[in-house]
């Protein structure tokens, strides 16, 4: 049995390698005919019997299109875009990049009733009043900023328009964002 199968194999072979095989390819359109079913009306709960009626079923002649197929071939031109990675901002980046102005920190207290008794004596203007709490040493600290302001000029300018009592604890200008970057970063608007 094998010895046929291989005789039977090599001769196949060889009738398609002679330089004589000429084959017709043909292409045509395939058309399908379905039956649409009727669907029976609604069985009502006290009938025990179904009745069946013979319709004539409707004939829908569908035709498909051959489809084309085309061959893309991919350049160099053509290739996927190289992945973007995104990386965050550098520390230096970061460091350049000021986000906020300046304030005022007028005093540091320990209690939060000393933080609302100083902070209903500065001005009501429009400038927002914060508190800002932090530990240092160990000591539970609650600072009082006044202002926000874009230049720390400024800033400097609006210390000589506070009452006399908070100029004499001499209040220096700080910056926001450093701040906002400290190991105490909230900010609570009194105002």
């Amino acid at each position: 049995m094998k010895k046929v199968a291989i005789v039977t194999l090599s001769v196949l072979l060889s009738a398609c390698s002679s330089g004589d095989y000429v084959t017709n390819v043909t292409s045509e359109s395939h058309r399908e005919e379905f039956k649409m079913d009727t669907i029976p009306e609604p069985l009502m709960a006290q009938q025990d019997v179904v009745q069946e009626t013979n319709l004539p079923q409707p004939m829908v002649k569908v035709e498909t299109p051959v489809e084309e197929k085309a061959v893309v071939k991919l350049s160099p031109q053509t290739e996927r875009p190289k992945a973007v990675k995104i990386v965050p901002p550098s520390k230096k980046q970061r460091d350049q990049l000021q986000r906020f102005g300046y304030t005022i920190q007028v005093m540091a207290v320990g209690t939060q009733s000393k933080v609302d008794y100083f902070a209903s004596r500065l001005p009501k203007n429009e400038q927002p009043i914060w508190e800002n709490y932090k530990v240092v040493n160990g000591t539970k600290w609650f600072t009082i900023l006044y202002g926000d302001f874009a230049t720390s000029t400024e800033a400097k300018k609006a210390i000589a328009n506070l009452p006399q009592e908070f100029k004499d604890l001499k209040p220096f200008v700080k910056s926001i964002d450093s701040i906002k970057n400290s190991d105490y970063p909230t900010l609570n608007k009194l105002n």
